[in-house]
């Protein structure tokens, strides 16, 4: 499947000369006048991509739970499993599957999550020896420094590897790494590499522009290692839930990768479930304005004020219906 917002989508038959050919046309693409390196640079940095995706493309994953899909990437022999938290974050989740890119399907467990960062770590529950990407133990990415992307796209497809897509690191901001490797739904929990072929982030969520694209630092993961290891579950995604600010909220969280405002979990007697709010529904417009994103429905939300009603409108199914929703 070939997504036409992707900087670099590559067929699985393609050969490692087309790939290189490919990657070198849409570095190219991506260089501007004022740019200072070469085309041989770019050559080489073409070759290098073609290294990464070669060496940690059967580490790249799909995870399934039967209500969605996401990425994920192994980073140990024994079948350990970096995500983003959301991902995982179904508490009532006990196993998925993971599909790997030969389209094998195992299961796993999930483990720990730390919802304030959005870390997710799961288990392959079949002994290994499992193919695994190194992480990066440096924190030494620098603005400008090119990275790979890789994740399964809108899910995993047969007969399709993970996309690619490469790009550079723009920015740290809010603890996230910020890229313009586009992220599409699906690619949540995919990796992010340097170009040493060292996990430094997981794919989290788009920005308000698809030009910027979020990514759990691995010192993240880092920090945390241990508590996620040992299945402790903490935090709630910076959206539409609490918060240490106490701004307005609704009690729902959102799919930030999907191409709509997507509700993934509605917390129990929330202002979203007295509206009538349920997983899996799209929220088109919140007040007066429309909502095409879940990071816009987040930016809105956070305008409104607490204990006041406003409109909502939400998609179920083939049905739309309007509601009342007052943030808390």
């Amino acid at each position: 499947m070939v997504n036409p917002n992707n900087k670099l989508n590559i067929p699985p038959h393609w050969s490692r000369a087309m790939l290189t050919f490919a990657l070198t046309l849409a570095f190219l693409g991506s260089v501007s006048a004022t740019d200072n390196e070469s085309i041989q640079s770019l050559k080489e940095i073409g070759k290098k991509v073609v290294q990464v995706v070669d060496q940690n493309r059967d580490a790249c994953v799909a995870l399934v739970d039967g209500q969605g899909s996401g990425s994920g990437v192994i980073v140990s022999e024994d079948g350990l499993v970096l995500t983003a938290g959301h991902v995982i974050e179904n508490t009532n989740l006990r196993s998925f599957e993971i599909v790997l890119s030969s389209g094998r399907r195992v299961k796993a467990k999930p483990l720990g999550h730390n919802l304030n960062n959005d870390l997710g770590m799961a288990q392959i529950l079949e002994p290994g020896p499992w193919p695994h990407a190194k992480i990066s133990r440096k924190n030494d990415i620098k603005r400008g420094d090119w990275v790979v992307s890789i994740g399964h796209s809108g899910g995993w497809e047969l007969g399709r590897d993970a996309p690619v897509r490469t790009g550079r690191f723009l920015k740290l901001e809010n603890s996230q790494l910020v890229t313009d490797a586009v992220l599409i739904g699906g690619d949540s929990g995919g990796p992010l590499f340097n170009l040493k072929g060292e996990v430094v982030g997981i794919h989290s969520s788009i920005g308000d522009s698809v030009s910027e694209n979020r990514h759990i630092p691995i010192d993240l993961f880092i920090a945390d290692w241990q508590r996620l290891e040992e299945g402790q579950k903490w935090g709630m995604l910076a959206n539409l839930g609490r918060d240490e600010q106490r701004r307005p909220l609704i009690g729902v969280t959102v799919d930030l990768t999907a191409g709509e405002c997507l509700v993934t979990s509605v917390l129990r007697n929330s202002p979203a479930a007295a509206a009538g709010i349920r997983q899996g529904d799209i929220i088109t417009q919140f007040g007066n304005s429309q909502i095409a994103s879940g990071q816009q429905l987040i930016n809105v939300v956070r305008q409104q004020s607490a204990g006041k009603p406003y409109p909502i409108t939400i998609r179920r199914g083939d049905r739309t219906f309007n509601s009342e929703i007052t943030p808390q």
